[in-house]
């Protein structure tokens, strides 16, 4: 009996070690309704659609086309992903596919599309459409590409929880980009920033509070967020992990204890590398969840929750190890 309890004590002392305080928030931050992130990636030598688990976890290829597919985004169901191609005739366009990549269908017919962003209530999708002179507009149109509206200049939408405004990006008087709100029937439009430095890709949060964008400072692009009327600005992210990068492309989890995000790294001239990372909703670095290769992954979109899951390292793989051992020495 001595000797079991001596040896409990032990693996005790052994948990405390392994599980760090990385590793604890981590555990965490993923203990609710994480859900899955669907992804772009250029591992396999061309632009393609892939999915993992939300600690980066079973990656798995979804689209394997010749043409690039990009640009993903999960319905809110989680049975259909909106994704970006140019698989028609080379144009770039929206279509939508079922989760597991299968039954790709074609959804507009314009000159260049992208930016899908799905309402919350699965009926519509808005994303930005370019015209013949390269305008962006941002449009709206059913899921099955009926009954398109053209609300106004700008692009990458984000719908709000509650499906009324969509946020995006477009120039001011000035021709600084800035944070933009619009009513989905094309009225109310309003200015949510207005100073410098631009500020760009808006991500709304899934409580409909806060706005996550992207602005330069320092001559690198570091991930802010606001309130969803422009006040309160705080800067997410440090590089105190990476410290001369760009911070990019903010996607909410749908149960905003975290924040998927793409850091940009400069190799050489004209040449960089794009890897996802995740953060708590407050800024404190969580970890990679890309995997090391020669290509880039960007385009992190969450899907809606499901189970949760757990962090998969050696050691909270040790953990688990040790916790059997420990139950059978009860």
């Amino acid at each position: 009996m001595r000797f079991k309890l001596t040896l409990r004590f032990i693996l005790f002392s052994v948990l405390c070690v392994c599980l760090t305080s990385e590793e604890l928030r981590l555990k965490n931050a993923l203990a609710f309704n994480a859900g899955r992130i669907v992804f772009t990636s250029t591992r396999d030598g061309n632009l393609e659609i892939y999915v993992m688990d939300a600690d980066g976890g079973n990656q798995e290829r979804l689209t394997d086309n010749p043409a690039d597919d990009s640009d993903p985004a999960w319905s809110p169901n989680r049975t259909k992903i909106a994704f970006v191609s140019n698989r028609n005739r080379g144009f770039v366009q929206i279509h939508v596919m079922d989760a597991d990549g299968k039954n790709p269908t074609s959804l507009t017919d314009g000159l260049w599309e992208a930016a899908p962003d799905w309402s919350l209530d699965g009926q519509k999708i808005a994303f930005t459409s370019r015209n013949a002179q390269g305008v962006g507009q941002i449009a709206v149109m059913d899921t099955n590409g009926h009954n398109l509206l053209k609300l106004t200049e700008g692009q990458k939408p984000s719908w709000s929880p509650d499906g009324k405004r969509v946020a995006f990006e477009s120039l001011d008087e000035e021709q600084h980009s800035q944070i933009h709100v619009i009513n989905v029937n094309g009225q109310g439009f309003e200015s949510v920033t207005r100073d410098l430095p631009r500020k760009t890709e808006p991500a709304w949060s899934p409580d409909g509070r806060k706005i996550a964008y992207v602005a330069p400072e320092g001559g690198f692009y570091q991930i802010y967020v606001m309130n969803a009327d422009g006040k309160n600005h705080k800067r997410l992210t440090n590089n105190r992990i990476h410290k001369r990068v760009d911070n990019l492309q903010p996607a909410w989890s749908p149960d905003g204890r975290t924040i998927a995000y793409v850091i940009f790294e400069l190799i050489d001239v004209g040449r960089g590398r794009r890897t996802i990372h995740l953060m708590t909703a407050d800024g404190q670095y969580l970890k990679q969840l890309s995997d090391e290769h020669n290509g880039s992954d960007y385009h992190p979109d969450f899907g809606p929750g499901g189970l949760a899951v757990s962090p998969t390292s050696n050691k909270i793989t040790i953990w688990g190890r040790l916790k059997k051992l420990a139950s059978d020495l009860r």
